[in-house]
């Protein structure tokens, strides 16, 4: 099981059933949201009518109970030629069938499984998952991919859909290329999306970036990752230091 991203304290499954105001009013936590640059930001969408309570950033999939699979997806597309990132903080623990992040097409019912308990992203062609469980799914195929993680955890979802490539983090860490084949066709529509089958799994927006791909984007990479320490001293120069900080999540 992966460590919790942080040391901040979590409320257990006996308090969040208990409560009855706001679920994620438990959580204090604000690891992961501050000293980050939020380029572009979305939101989720509050009106897919999903079993879930969305407020703000905050997701509380089937409030009361769990008949079936809730799917909620942000409330714009990821739009082609660009680099997009963003990552999610579980409050709750993650238990039950499944709970997944990733990425799914315009062509996605949200929702298919109402009715039904199942590890929804990557059912089908049309979108691509990240199960607590730590594996990947796509067109109703599985993969090890990670340890399992739980509440607590930070997770990053890296789209570049200039190249067609989905890369997954787990409390900043690079878990590595996930899928190589997501549409680059401006004419597909790709939105961010979070499943749960289990009664009250809060999961939080923490941040979300995008940034077009050009040259210096490319460098940073680059540099990030071939040349980290050269990297770091351009980083130091005040004039670099405001372009670099958009950059963060390049050299985490």
């Amino acid at each position: 099981m992966t460590a919790r991203f942080c040391d901040c304290r979590f409320p257990n499954c006996i308090e969040l059933n208990a409560q009855r105001s706001r679920l994620p009013d438990l959580v204090r936590c604000r690891c992961g949201e501050n000293g980050v640059d939020n380029v572009d930001p979305w939101q989720w969408n509050s009106t897919d009518g999903s079993d879930a309570l969305i407020t703000g950033k905050d997701i509380v999939f089937h409030p009361t109970s769990s008949r079936g699979t809730a799917i909620v997806r942000g409330n714009r597309s990821l739009e082609p030629g660009m680099v997009h990132f963003w990552e999610m903080l579980a409050i709750s623990p993650l238990v039950g069938t499944d709970v997944m992040f990733g990425i799914g097409t315009q062509s996605v019912n949200l929702g298919q499984h109402e009715i039904e308990f199942v590890s929804a992203l990557g059912t089908d062609d049309q979108s691509w998952g990240f199960s607590y469980y730590g594996k990947i799914q796509h067109g109703a195929e599985q993969w090890s991919y990670s340890k399992k993680f739980s509440q607590g955890c930070l997770i990053g979802v890296y789209l570049d859909r200039s190249r067609g490539h989905l890369e997954f983090y787990l409390n900043r860490k690079r878990l590595g290329v996930a899928f190589t084949n997501i549409p680059v066709d401006p004419n597909v529509n790709i939105y961010p999306m979070v499943c749960s089958t289990a009664v009250r799994t809060v999961i939080r927006l923490t941040n979300s970036t995008s940034m077009p791909d050009t040259l210096l984007l490319r460098s940073v990479q680059t540099l990030s990752t071939k040349q980290p320490d050269q990297l770091l001293k351009f980083r130091q120069i005040p004039a670099f230091k405001r372009i670099f900080k958009s950059f963060w999540f390049l050299y985490m």
